[in-house]
């Protein structure tokens, strides 16, 4: 979430009062007009109604590495993505120049909006997860079972209680499965690098 941050140009040229000026980029407001240059970074949502040759990245955005040609003679698409006259906020101008009316800033923009859920989403219990936690306590409830057998037989045949504690904790420990977490992994590892034969990148196993 910090590096969003790193998308917003310290500065923006704009056109206010029919002057142009040169304004921090976070006092931005929809409706202004917003020059954007070449090598420089888009600084909010903007529809761009003057284009001399420019071109965007949107790696940033959509991880298409190749650039796009603005074209302000296409006609209007309901995707938003797929349109042509769109510059939109932490992407960069990577040829020519252009001009465009700012619509949408900080956490309206669409990659705002996109760090707003990413922010918000709550990380969902995984079935491997959910099966792991189910096997553990079936074991423990095994486990547990077996020693407190132990432990009522070893009274009744008379046994001192020490032996009975004693002999009862290693029961208990003996029917934990100590290769378990190394087999666990082992298993994902595996895993994940048989996914990456299929280009899916697999960040946290």
């Amino acid at each position: 979430m910090a590096q969003f941050e790193n998308f917003i140009p310290p500065t923006a040229f704009v056109i206010r009062n029919s002057r142009e000026e040169k304004i921090d980029a976070k006092l931005i407001v929809p409706g202004d007009i917003v020059l954007v240059a070449t090598g420089e970074n888009i600084p909010c949502d903007i529809v761009i109604f003057k284009s001399n040759e420019m071109k965007v990245n949107n790696a940033s955005l959509t991880g298409e590495s190749e650039d796009i040609q603005i074209d302000l003679d296409k006609d209007p698409i309901e995707n938003i993505f797929e349109t042509k006259n769109v510059g939109f906020f932490g992407t960069s101008c990577t040829a020519g120049s252009g001009s465009g009316i700012c619509f949408r800033t900080g956490d309206s923009t669409v990659i705002g909006q996109i760090a707003n859920l990413a922010s918000s989403a709550e990380a969902a219990e995984t079935p491997i997860s959910r099966e792991i936690n189910n096997f553990i306590k079936l074991i423990s409830l095994i486990a547990i079972s077996f020693g407190i057998l132990f432990v009522i037989f070893a009274s009744v045949y008379g046994y001192g209680w020490a032996d009975v504690v004693t002999f009862g904790i290693g029961i208990i420990v003996a029917n934990v499965p100590e290769g378990l977490l190394a087999a666990v992994t082992i298993i994902m590892a595996l895993a994940a690098e048989r996914m990456a034969v299929k280009f899916v990148l697999v960040k946290n196993l």
